[in-house]
C-alpha cells in the first residue's frame, strides 16, 4: 500500500500542475475578452456587455482552478510526508474530483480507493506516532 500512497501523491501534484495551466489559460483568456469589453473596436451593440460577462466568468472560473491546484499541490506534498491531514484533504478532494469527467473521476476513484483502504489508514496513523528524528522537527 505504501507504493499506492506514494503513486498518489505523485499523481496529484501532476493533477495539480494540470489544473494550474488551465486556470492560466482561462485567466488569459479572461483578461483578453476585458480588453475586449472595454476597446470594442467597431463591434455590434452589445458587444461590451458580452464580453464583460464573459471575461468575468473566464477569470471566475480561472481563479477557481488555479485555487483548486494550489490545494490539490498541497495535499500531494502531505501524501508524500504522510501527514494525517492530508489523507483527510485528499478524501475530502476526491469526493469533488469525482465530479470533473473524465479524469477527475478517475483520480477521485483511484484517491477513494487508495486512502479508504484500511492499509492505508494503519501507514498514517504509524506515521503520525513515530518520533521525528532529531533536527528535522516539523515546522507548522
Amino acid at each position: 500500500m505504501p507504493r499506492h500512497v506514494g503513486f498518489l501523491a505523485r499523481l496529484l501534484l501532476v493533477w495539480s500542475a494540470f489544473n494550474a495551466i488551465v486556470g492560466l489559460a482561462l485567466c488569459a483568456f479572461g483578461v483578453a475578452a476585458a480588453l475586449v469589453a472595454r476597446n470594442p473596436a467597431g463591434a455590434g451593440p452589445g458587444i461590451e456587455v458580452a464580453a464583460g460577462i464573459t471575461a468575468a466568468t473566464l477569470l471566475l472560473v480561472g481563479v477557481s482552478a488555479l485555487v483548486w491546484a494550489v490545494a490539490h499541490y498541497s495535499c500531494g506534498r502531505g501524501l508524500t510526508r504522510r501527514r494525517r491531514w492530508a489523507r483527510s484533504l485528499a478524501l475530502a478532494l476526491a469526493v469533488f474530483d469525482l465530479l470533473l469527467v473524465p479524469l477527475g473521476t478517475a483520480v477521485g476513484l483511484y484517491a477513494v480507493w487508495v486512502l479508504l483502504h484500511e492499509d492505508a489508514r494503519r501507514l498514517f496513523d504509524a506515521a503520525a506516532e513515530s518520533p521525528v528524528p532529531q533536527g528535522q522537527e516539523d515546522t507548522r
